[in-house]
């Protein structure tokens, strides 16, 4: 493990708890990493101009469902952040796409139409949100092969 590395980890002063299996303290280190880049991916969210205000609880669900599930498995950091961050973008643009559609669908009736849109975008939100995940996961096992294989 290089010196960056540890510095990092004795600061936050846990590290000895880690058994010394090198698979374990990478997984954990991982984790570390994901949790942080999904902590700070949902604040930036958060404070966008104008945040659409159902599309920022699905973006930080997603955002530490995502890490908590792929992170752990065998993939490199970089790869995983930027699936990370790629999903989060397109779960901005689907909840962008979603909502307009919704209030051009409706026009003026859309307050009226409100019950129903509340209702079907979280169901939208976890079709893009299952499609994504399960894209990733193909990604990650490609690229793993590829080690594996030696290529």
């Amino acid at each position: 493990m290089t010196k960056a590395k540890t510095g990092f980890l004795e600061i936050l002063n846990l590290w000895y708890l880690v058994p010394s299996d090198p698979t374990f303290k990478r997984i954990c280190l991982h984790l570390i990493f994901g949790f942080l880049t999904a902590a700070v991916m949902s604040c930036l969210i958060w404070f966008l101009p104008k945040p659409n205000l159902e599309s920022v609880p699905m973006i930080i669900i997603f955002n530490f469902l995502f890490v908590s599930i792929t992170f752990p498995l065998n993939g490199g950091l970089v790869e995983k952040l930027s699936l990370l961050i790629a999903g989060n973008f397109i779960g901005l643009l689907c909840n962008l796409i979603l909502s307009s559609l919704a209030k051009t669908t409706t026009g003026d009736l859309y307050d009226s139409f409100r019950a129903i849109y509340l209702i079907l975008s979280p169901l939208a939100n976890v079709i893009w949100i299952v499609s994504y995940w399960s894209m990733s996961l193909t990604i990650l096992s490609r690229r793993s092969k590829r080690k594996q294989r030696g290529g």
